[in-house]
């Protein structure tokens, strides 16, 4: 499997913003529940400009949130008010490197694939301590 990253960036109104917030969770909840996603993470610049960075199994799984009831109904038309830039793109991931987390208990660093999972790794290599994903 080659996974498919899809980014999609957005410039909101100051309103549009407040909006957004009000809906993110449940975008969250929403992407992360549809069959295929692999990961959901959003991330916030100044300027109330946000990256929204989804890993897919295929074009299939993105096709079953594009047709999400939650997606269709409230997000996008919502987007087209709150919006003044948008911009998607959709990438395959050639290769994949370890994601490192340092263990609060021992202090070392322990590392895992796939590094796109924010999940792992979920205990310490060195002590076993549980280590919470953010």
């Amino acid at each position: 499997m080659t996974p498919l990253l899809v980014l999609a960036e957005f410039v909101f109104t100051e309103e549009g913003e407040v909006e957004l917030r009000r809906h993110l969770d449940r975008t969250l909840d929403e992407t992360r529940r549809t069959p295929g996603c692999l990961q959901a993470v959003v991330w916030t610049r100044p300027g109330r400009r946000w990256q929204f960075s989804t890993l897919w199994t295929d074009s299939d799984a993105v096709a079953l949130w594009v047709a999400n009831e939650f997606h269709r109904g409230v997000l996008m038309p919502g987007f087209r008010k709150w919006c003044i830039e948008g911009c998607f793109g959709e990438y395959t991931l050639q290769s994949d490197h370890e994601r490192a987390r340092k263990c609060a208990s021992c202090g070392r660093w322990t590392q895992e694939l796939p590094g796109w999972d924010e999940a792992r790794p979920a205990a310490c290599g060195k002590c076993g301590a549980a280590m919470a994903a953010p």
